[in-house]
């Protein structure tokens, strides 16, 4: 743990006390406490550091041109990360969200930046869905995975939350059975991260995929284990929500999930990709909609969300095709893009480029002056 001017002062403080015949007080207790972020949840609002807080987020995943996902550890580079996190903090960013473990302290410090225009990170955590629901062995070997990751870096000032898998939701029948033993699984996670850290933990959340029926009807559903009561430990639900059919916004998934849960809701991911398969490279279209949506999200009309994240930072080259070339291609019909197709390629802020001499070029696109202007 970084020791700060405030730690010194803190030390010295507790010097004086003891000198002048006060109780004596454990110098590292006080040091954790100042160190530690304060991350809490208050009915359906985020607080940090006893300020509420809303997630201005950006998913970030910079895989670089020519690699496959999960084959490049970019929070171990620092020339990627330190290429990217100053535009972020120009941007008026104060959160990113992975998807990939956490693998570098490093990274982490570069987010917070000693405490000034910190952006705070939300530590994701993967796992296989259908692993979790049929093995009991890989269940308890991943609760300990995960239960390792949260003490590793729980004392990290840039920590803002847990988030326990992404889209797990998919890929499985819709049998009752099977949606209660994951969301049984995602509840026990969220246990073991809560266990580790104590009192003083930071919430957990997860990023399920949203169909336009919030989370195929499972959030609020007791059948299904997947409401407030049996998912005691989960603080925050959270969506993949590309609200459809376009140009829709998010105020009917909103008085939703209003009627649904009482825990707060974070959008975890949201976003316009910049192709349009009839007309090409389409900026303005996405930096259009993004910004509504963001305003969307500002409004929140039933007060039930906590921010969102912008799927994502950079153009992931991996998704549809070579890894070295920028296809089109994704999935359709998607009612919620401006053209019905999501060209999974094309969702960054940032166009992406080769660069010889070092990391790949990111350039932002008009989307990322635009909300810039709304977040600043």
């Amino acid at each position: 743990m970084p020791v700060t001017i405030r730690s010194i002062i803190f030390i010295l403080i507790v010097f004086v006390l003891t000198s002048c015949g006060k109780n004596p007080v454990d110098p590292v207790t006080l040091i954790y406490t100042i160190e530690k972020t304060k991350v809490e949840v208050h009915t359906r609002d985020l607080y940090v550091n006893d300020e509420k807080f809303v997630v201005r987020g950006v998913g970030y995943a910079p895989t670089p041109i020519g690699y496959g996902v999960g084959s490049y550890d970019y929070f171990k580079d620092s020339s990627v990360y330190t290429r990217d996190i100053p535009l972020l903090r120009q941007m008026g960013c104060n959160t990113i969200r992975t998807w990939a473990k956490v693998t570098s302290t490093a990274f982490l410090d570069s987010c917070y930046n000693n405490g000034d225009s910190p952006i705070y990170v939300i530590m994701g955590f993967s796992y296989d869905p259908n692993s979790a629901i049929s093995n009991s062995t890989y269940r308890q070997t991943k609760i300990s995975e995960f239960k390792s990751y949260v003490n590793t870096y729980k004392d990290h000032r840039a920590v803002l939350l847990w988030c326990i898998g992404n889209d797990d939701n998919n890929g499985f029948s819709i049998l009752d059975s099977e949606r209660t033993k994951l969301y049984q699984f995602i509840n026990d996670m969220a246990k073991a991260a809560h266990e580790a850290e104590g009192r003083d933990f930071h919430p957990t959340t997860t990023a399920l995929a949203d169909n336009g029926s919030l989370a195929d009807g499972d959030i609020g559903n007791l059948n299904r284990a997947a409401d407030d009561a049996s998912m005691i430990y989960l603080d925050i639900w959270g969506l993949n929500l590309y609200p459809q059919p376009y140009p829709a916004d998010f105020t009917a998934s909103f008085s939703s999930f209003a009627g649904k849960s009482a825990k707060p809701l974070l959008i975890t991911e949201f976003g316009i990709d910049a192709y349009n398969n009839g007309v090409g490279p389409d900026e303005s279209t996405q930096a259009t909609n993004m910004v509504r949506l963001w305003h969307s999200i500002k409004a929140n009309p039933s007060g039930v969300c906590v921010g969102g994240s912008i799927m994502a930072y950079s153009d992931e080259w991996w998704k549809a095709g070579n890894s070295s070339s920028h296809d089109t291609g994704g999935g359709g019909p998607r009612s919620d893009q401006p053209d019905n197709f999501s060209n999974e390629e094309w969702y960054g802020i940032m166009a992406v480029s080769k660069n010889s001499s070092g990391p790949d070029t990111v350039t932002p696109r008009p989307v990322y002056y635009r909300l810039q202007t709304a977040w600043r």
